[in-house]
């Protein structure tokens, strides 16, 4: 991709929030690409739900209780005792991965040496999560997991600003005032996004230029994306007035101003992991070790990580693991 951190385009970095950056550069240090729509990864929850077992529905409420992975655990194993084992906070394995793997700043991949400590210490999260009951074993994404949005056996989901859009409402088409977001345990997290960039072999850079820089570059273009499609883009000038990105009450969420629950809540507290080409194939090795995880107590998060490693190698042979 064209660098354009460079001659003629020279984009002010410092314009963007500071979450941003890892997810825009490549390992040169160089601007690559600018963010269509910044995705804000928070939870989406069952208001009826949270009242029943934690007392509360307020968003703020629950994310002074939920105070870091480990309370959210151990509520879990209530929720799931106090339901019979009929009802747990996550869907699935995946579900509490695709969070945690997008918290904090420490990669996964540096190079091409791996930090398996940093991978230990995720699995290590998630077979507490299976030990506890905290997870349903819905596969993410599967017919289940879906039907699961309009039941009351998961209460807790991850949601990105394009979620209740384009996942939970379809899932949950009658649905009216049951739902919230709040904030996760230990903060938001990337969750997503589209990257636009200029290919460095193109015959039309100037135009391709003029249309990029515009739009997602500018305040303008950051209030036409706001307007037309609810995208909110990652230009600190953008958020010096967060009163114009309200989205009003949403009946269906109980009244949440959804706008001023991301630009206030979720995007000042982001922080984000640089984006090596490693990252669809970590992912795939995750999704297959819990896979087995979720479906074989005995396998822990050591093991775990050994098959994930053992993944992984089978097409890139130049990761060392550290």
């Amino acid at each position: 991709m064209q660098s354009l951190s460079e001659e003629p385009y020279k984009f002010d970095t410092s314009n963007l929030l500071d979450f941003e950056l890892p997810l825009l550069t490549n390992s040169k240090g160089e601007l690559v690409g600018l963010e269509q729509s910044g995705s804000p990864g928070a939870l989406a929850y069952k208001r009826d739900l949270a009242k029943e077992y934690f007392g509360t529905d307020d968003p703020d409420a629950l994310m002074a209780m939920f105070t870091d992975w480990d309370v959210f655990i151990a509520k879990g194993k209530e929720v799931y005792e106090k339901s019979g084992g009929k009802t747990f906070m996550l869907g699935s394995l995946m579900d509490a991965y695709t969070i945690l793997s997008n918290q904090g700043t420490t990669a996964v991949v540096d190079g091409t040496k791996v930090n398996t400590q940093e991978l230990l210490r995720i699995f290590t999260q998630l077979q507490s999560i299976r030990d506890n009951n905290t997870e349903g074993k819905l596969a993410m994404w599967s017919p289940t997991w879906n039907a699961s949005y309009s039941q009351d056996n998961v209460i807790f989901y991850p949601a990105a600003n394009w979620s209740p859009e384009f996942v939970i409402k379809p899932n949950d088409k009658a649905s009216n005032g049951r739902w919230g977001l709040m904030v996760p345990p230990e903060g938001g997290y990337p969750y997503g996004g589209t990257t636009i960039g200029i290919w460095k072999d193109s015959k039309n850079k100037d135009a391709a230029w003029a249309y990029l820089n515009w739009l997602l570059g500018t305040d303008e273009g950051a209030e036409a994306n706001f307007a037309t499609s609810d995208y909110i883009l990652p230009l600190k000038s953008f958020f010096k007035d967060t009163s114009k990105l309200s989205s009003g009450a949403d009946e269906y969420f109980g009244g949440q101003d959804l706008g001023k629950f991301w630009v206030e809540k979720v995007f000042p507290n982001m922080k984000s992991k640089a984006v090596t080409k490693y990252d669809q194939d970590i992912y795939s090795s995750s999704e297959l070790v819990l896979q087995v995880m979720a479906q074989d107590n005995s396998f822990d998060a050591a093991q775990a990580l050994d098959k994930w490693e053992e993944q992984l190698k089978k097409n890139h042979p130049e990761l060392t693991f550290e």
